[in-house]
């Protein structure tokens, strides 16, 4: 059996992993919902600039507590560190990224995929948000993911707060359909 260091696709063809569709959402589409209040913030502290990120304490989470990542670009935003990897994320996939390179995800295709949206917002100095469609450990995803682009600090480095949208934020996530950290 493949693991996830080995290819993408196996010699018969089979697609064990990786990325299948990306496509850019606009701020209406249905998925996109549980973040609007994330789009306001970041719209009403926009105005002279990048927001800060301690404009979006956890408390303004809400429901997507859990369900943010914050990266940081690196190598001129040719590659990207979790600072934070998204908990809920991490038990869905089995994975916490967490102090590792956007790179060294298993897929490299997902990794093209993310690096390139991660660098559009940033470039954009505004929010992006895509839907991901990709298999990840022989299981199939989608994933609107909401792309903030903030500042770390007032003289620091641009960052993006990323939402990860893969679950209903309104319902508990069933840990029995998760996959353990490893």
């Amino acid at each position: 059996m493949l693991d996830d260091d080995q290819l993408v696709s196996s010699l018969d063809g089979t697609r064990r992993g990786g990325l299948i569709s990306s496509v850019e959402l606009p701020r209406d589409a249905p998925a996109v919902r549980p973040s609007l209040h994330m789009l306001e913030l970041w719209d009403n502290w926009s105005g002279s600039g990048l927001p800060l990120r301690s404009y979006f304490p956890p408390e303004n989470f809400g429901k997507l507590m859990g369900r943010v990542s914050l990266l940081e670009p690196v190598k001129d935003g040719a590659d990207f560190i979790y600072r934070l990897y998204s908990g809920i994320a991490a038990n869905k996939g089995g994975m916490d990224f967490t102090g590792m390179h956007v790179s060294e995800m298993p897929y490299p295709d997902y990794a093209a995929a993310l690096i390139q949206q991660n660098r559009q917002c940033l470039v954009s100095g505004r929010p992006t948000i895509h839907e991901n469609r990709f298999i990840w450990r022989n299981r199939t995803y989608g994933i609107c993911c909401v792309r903030l682009p903030v500042r770390d600090k007032p003289d620091g480095p641009d960052m993006l707060m990323v939402i990860d949208l893969h679950a209903n934020p309104n319902k508990r996530p069933d840990t029995s359909d998760y996959i353990p950290n490893l």
